[in-house]
């Protein structure tokens, strides 16, 4: 057996292998005593906070927490838009954060008809003179069906 291997581990399943491995230091002496305390508090091991909180902080269509349109390209977008309060900007703004962030290869043309104006057509977003409103966000538990 590997000494990088676990009881259990072969070739084929190598956790080291298979899994994308991310290290952090928590360089904060106050962000350390929070962790601790959470970790303390919750009986939750270091990897499985810092999964749970990037599966919170990135955001991803298909496991988020939040109300977000159907589609998944619509939902990317709100998702990089939105955030705890409502949100007013120039749709050239939003063009220059879905190409900066969320859509980096696509043109800010193709965002802003390929993306902005159907995601008008949704209850997340207003376009209008320019601007865009943008819904705050709802986690699902707080909506019925």
């Amino acid at each position: 057996m590997s000494g990088t291997r676990l009881p259990g581990d072969s070739e084929s399943n190598d956790r080291h292998k298979s899994n994308y491995r991310v290290e952090a230091r928590i360089k904060s002496a106050e962000l350390q005593e929070r962790t601790e305390q959470y970790i303390e508090n919750h009986g939750e091991n270091k990897s499985d906070l810092v999964r749970n909180a990037l599966d919170e902080y990135l955001p991803d269509a298909g496991h988020t927490p939040y109300v977000v349109p159907q589609d998944p390209k619509l939902s990317r977008a709100y998702l990089s838009l939105a955030c705890e309060q409502k949100r007013i900007i120039s749709i050239e703004e939003a063009k220059d954060e879905l190409s900066e962030s969320t859509f980096p290869s696509t043109g800010k043309e193709v965002i802003e008809d390929g993306i902005l104006r159907p995601l008008g057509d949704t209850p997340f977003v207003a376009v209008q003179w320019g601007r865009i409103a943008v819904h705050p966000l709802t986690r699902k538990e707080e909506v019925d069906d």
